[in-house]
């Protein structure tokens, strides 16, 4: 579960597009991968990734997004995390590389990620990207490094579209930030003064059939790679408003460092 627990205040919001991550750890010790990228018109990713990010999900990081291989998708765990990925191939790889927001899953030829081609070409030096495409898959370096979203600087807890109001819950976390993977989230029952297991329907969405009423708490289990894996709880107060809708994302006030 993705989280981090201050008292919530709930409010509505549009969904802006742009997410960014902040400049990577030094100094820089990366994994050794290897990267292709979607043949999309667009430059994009796809339209429907597996994180449930729905279409807000391409516009990541201004287009700068990425499907996780299997080894690295780790239940959908790994949606929401960045990474800094960089090639390098001599005279068309520009060494400063190109920091990605997981929203998809999809393996390759042995590839780590999958990037859309805007974030593939991004790795080109300028007037490169032409000699860098054709080449499909390249090998890299990646590390994983902390998410800052302009604008957004808290965690925001979405009721999917595919909600109905009283009957059942579906949410997805956004602009998480930080170093945690979320591995499970859990709501209150104030009918019986418990916390329950909501289901991981797939990738980053939880979803749960007669949700309790009244405005509702949510409860993250958290894991923090960057101190070595410890794990702990976040509450969310109050973060979904007693009469919730479909389709609209719920600022916690919560910031992860």
């Amino acid at each position: 579960m993705k989280g981090l627990f201050l008292g919530a205040v709930v409010c509505l919001l549009v969904l802006l597009p742009a997410a960014l991550a902040h400049d990577p750890p030094v100094p820089f010790s990366p994994k050794k991968g290897r990267v292709a990228y979607y043949r999309m018109s667009n430059g994009l990713g796809t339209p429907a990734g597996a994180c449930g990010y729905a279409k807000t999900g391409i516009t990541y990081n201004y287009g700068n997004v990425a499907a996780a291989s299997s080894k690295l998708w780790k239940n959908g765990a790994a949606c929401g995390a960045c990474y800094l990925v960089k090639c390098g191939i001599k005279g068309i790889c520009n060494g400063q590389g190109v920091k990605i927001v997981v929203t998809d899953r999809g393996d390759g030829d042995n590839t780590d990620f999958i990037l859309s081609s805007h974030a593939f070409e991004t790795m080109a030096l300028p007037n490169k990207a032409s000699q860098l495409l054709p080449k499909g898959v390249v090998d890299v370096k990646y590390e994983r490094i902390p998410c800052k979203y302009p604008g957004h600087d808290s965690l925001m807890v979405k009721v999917t579209e595919q909600s109905r109001f009283a009957e059942y819950l579906s949410v997805v976390l956004l602009y998480q930030g930080g170093q945690y993977d979320v591995l499970g989230i859990q709501i209150y029952d104030g009918s019986v003064k418990q916390w329950k297991d909501m289901r991981n329907a797939y990738g980053a969405v939880y979803d749960l059939p007669n949700p309790p009423k009244g405005t509702i708490s949510l409860r993250l289990k958290l894991k923090n790679i960057a101190s070595g894996g410890a794990v702990k709880l976040v509450k969310l107060d109050n973060v979904i408003p007693r009469f919730w809708k479909a389709g609209v994302a719920y600022d916690s006030k919560v910031k992860l460092a």
